[in-house]
């Protein structure tokens, strides 16, 4: 005659009041395993279409590449309604599942644009000093972490949240040094602002093949 000790007692009592939830997960995880074996994962949907919109980049289409389960690249215009801009980047899918976390990473470029618009987009006043300034382009790259609602689908919604490293050029900067000195005698190289900004992106995205 064996004599449960209280440890095993302790395990009894466990799977008794969770039996029902660790079966319904076990349920779910094989579900998932056998629809992501069963359409492959996303390996039929290589070619698609990305549209998106975000702060502080603006709104983007993109073509999609995706020659891995888990791998997906993309490349194509964007505007932050002040220029024109061209942007690559690629996003990891650990789970090939229907929702899934992923790793974004993105680089881009914007053409130039007036001064006086780039500081009304970024919150402030241009004032009559910095009006000659015409032409600011910027770069950047940014980081992700996102939820991929449909990864293994042929329709994908998605949020990612990150941060983004953007590099402005400034062609002429004497005048935006005039105004911050008052001097009015003033000869300046071209200018770089560097900065780290939060950066949030929603779109969504169709594979045709």
């Amino acid at each position: 005659m064996t004599t449960a000790t209280p440890s095993t007692r302790r395990r009894a009592a466990f799977l008794r009041r969770h039996g029902a939830a660790l079966a319904g997960l076990v349920a779910v995880a094989t579900g998932g395993a056998a629809h992501a074996q069963e359409t492959g994962g996303s390996e039929h949907y290589r070619l698609g279409l990305l549209v998106d919109a975000g702060a502080p980049h603006g709104i983007g289409v993109s073509a999609v590449f995706k020659p891995l389960p888990w791998l997906r690249l993309q490349a194509g215009p964007t505007t932050n309604t002040l220029s024109l801009g061209l942007r690559g980047g690629l996003s990891i899918l650990p789970m090939q599942t229907f929702i899934s976390p992923s790793i974004n990473v993105e680089g881009g470029h914007y053409l130039g644009s007036d001064y006086n618009d780039v500081v009304d987009w970024l919150g402030a006043t241009p004032t009559s000093a910095t009006s000659s300034i015409r032409d600011i382009s910027y770069d950047y790259v940014a980081g992700s972490v996102g939820l991929e609602i449909g990864a293994s689908s042929r329709f994908n919604f998605f949020l990612h949240l990150g941060l983004s490293y953007v590099r402005m050029g400034v062609d002429d900067a004497s005048a935006l040094i005039e105004d911050a000195t008052g001097e009015s005698d003033i000869t300046a190289r071209n200018l770089t602002v560097r900065a780290t900004i939060p950066s949030v992106k929603v779109g969504f995205l169709f594979y045709f093949f």
